[in-house]
């Protein structure tokens, strides 16, 4: 979840994630976390276990890719992707003033944000140029005497704040801690706040060769490390925004947003699960079921189950993972499933040529959650994926997989491929998460069903600001933008910068007129 390692074909980039299962294991017995059980910036672990599969789908990701999308306009908010060949959902986020792009890899299982550093010669070739706070009217070094925001500095190098992180796969990213601001909405409606900011000075393995500038956490919690806040806690500490945001995924686009309230006449469509741990996104599990058939596995072989953007599969326990792979490599309509089966270079892998016609013959996979008596029931679209492979088929077919592997112990990791066509809501205030059935394709901020909404601005182009010691982002002081932006981007790495019409959104329901611009030197 935290790592973008795991924001492979199968998840299975995710070498850190040993260690999170066993600190959960580790919190359900009552125990403490050890000082030393840190990784990226001290998240607990607490998903799959993919440190043993190969690192194929980042490796195979970052390769150019011609996007499916480079010829149409993109629209606010959106994201864009598939499972194919993602290795991760990317947003593109506007930093400092004037405003820097930075392509960051959105994770619900970390809070820091960080980006390579303009100085930074150990660092890899990304998307975009590197951050440079140097340039920024706003940025500021905190010292380690006066970290902002309870932040807890890892290394301190003459008085600035530092941080330093190393993955179990053996990756690694240092650097120094700044704050600066982040754009958010757009048009008259755009607004900034200040964030934390890592500023890479070396980078290493994985983190080092990913397509993606860096790296954005909007955990649960700040736990761990530097425990840095996330852009959705400053905008509730600073802002007092809703302590909510959704996203919605289809095969390709979705939608990501913050803050705001569930439609009053929409609110029955809302199926809410109460979250089992506030460290986390984190549900209680309770049964498996195909076709409302039980998979009879102990229900304390799910518990930990994750809601995991990090991850781009379904991760089950050993026992589970069985009797879901054996129905589906089992029950094909047109009888013996090998005779169609498709080979890949992995083991695990389990894909068959078929039809549209044939797919929804499988039968309907459902996971049973405490807290509510209504089951979330995933199609046998949801729980495979379309591969495109390089092969002559007969019309009307394509190539289907089983979106779920083997966790190789205990736990759930609910990751894209099970949460797409659902606006997904986690409510944190409130400590549950709501599914709500949504076309995802075709999703806006405006569709959603978190009414005055606000999302992460991805367009930095010409601005003006009026700058004034102690002056608003109002009026008088608000950024303004020669084009409304505000999209994130499920990249497929080759994507072009494409300008895109965006409708005006309702004012956030916070105060967006807070916050002092602050010039450079005044941390805070």
């Amino acid at each position: 979840a935290h790592s973008h390692w795991r924001m492979s074909t199968h998840g299975e980039l995710g070498g850190s994630t040993w260690l999170r299962v066993w600190l959960i294991a580790a919190l359900v017995a009552g125990h403490t976390t050890p000082d030393d059980a840190v990784t990226h910036e001290g998240e607990y672990e607490h998903a799959a276990s993919h440190a043993q599969r190969p690192h194929r789908r980042l490796l195979r990701a970052v390769l150019p890719q011609r996007s499916y999308l480079s010829s149409r306009r993109r629209l606010a908010g959106e994201i864009e992707g598939n499972l194919e060949t993602l290795g991760y959902f990317a947003a593109n986020v506007c930093i400092g003033s004037p405003g820097s792009m930075h392509q960051l890899i959105v994770d619900t299982g970390s809070s820091m944000t960080a980006v390579p550093c303009a100085t930074c010669v150990r660092c890899g070739k990304h998307k975009n140029p590197k951050y440079d706070p140097s340039r920024s009217l706003t940025s500021a070094s905190p010292t380690c005497k006066a970290p902002p925001y309870r932040i807890r500095c890892a290394r301190c190098e003459a008085n600035h704040c530092g941080y330093s992180v190393s993955y179990t796969e053996g990756s690694q990213i240092r650097g120094q801690v700044y704050t600066d601001q982040m754009h958010f909405g757009a048009g008259d409606r755009s607004f900034t706040e200040r964030m934390v900011v890592g500023c890479q000075t070396f980078e290493s393995g994985l983190f080092k060769g990913q397509v993606a500038d860096g790296i954005m956490g909007i955990s649960a919690t700040r736990s761990g490390g530097l425990a840095s806040p996330t852009p959705i806690d400053r905008l509730v500490e600073d802002r007092h925004m809703e302590n909510i945001f959704s996203f919605c995924l289809s095969d390709r686009t979705g939608i990501l947003v913050m803050g705001g309230k569930v439609r009053p006449d929409r609110a029955s469509e809302v199926h809410w699960v109460p979250m089992r741990d506030q460290k986390f996104y984190a549900l209680s599990l309770s049964d498996m079921q195909m076709g409302g058939k039980s998979f009879g596995v102990e229900k304390r072989r799910y518990q930990a189950t994750i809601i995991d953007t990090g991850t781009t599969f379904l991760y089950l326990p050993p026992e589970a993972y069985r009797r879901l792979r054996m129905s589906y490599t089992s029950t094909c309509p047109w009888g013996a499933c090998n005779a169609r089966k498709h080979k890949t270079r992995y083991n695990d892998e389990f894909c068959f040529a078929m039809t549209q016609a044939e797919l929804n013959t499988f039968e309907t996979l459902s996971l049973v959650f405490d807290g509510t008596s209504k089951p979330l029931h995933l199609t046998p679209g949801e729980y495979t994926y379309e591969l495109h492979a390089r092969v002559t088929l007969p019309a009307g077919q394509a190539i289907h997989c089983l979106a779920a592997f083997d966790n190789k112990h205990a736990g759930v990791v609910l990751g894209a491929a099970v949460l797409r066509n659902r606006e997904v809501i986690l409510d944190r205030a409130n400590r549950r998460v709501g599914f709500v059935r949504a076309v995802c394709e075709t999703a806006t901020p405006a569709s959603s069903i978190l009414s005055n909404n606000t999302f992460l601005s991805d367009r930095c182009g010409r601005r003006r600001r009026q700058l004034s010691e102690g002056g608003g982002a109002g009026p008088e002081s608000r950024m303004s933008e020669e084009e409304g932006g505000g999209r994130l981007v499920f990249h497929s790495f080759a994507d072009e910068d494409i300008t895109s019409d965006y409708p005006v959104m309702h004012a956030p329901p916070w105060n967006a007129s807070r916050g002092a611009v602050r010039t450079r030197g005044r941390a805070g």
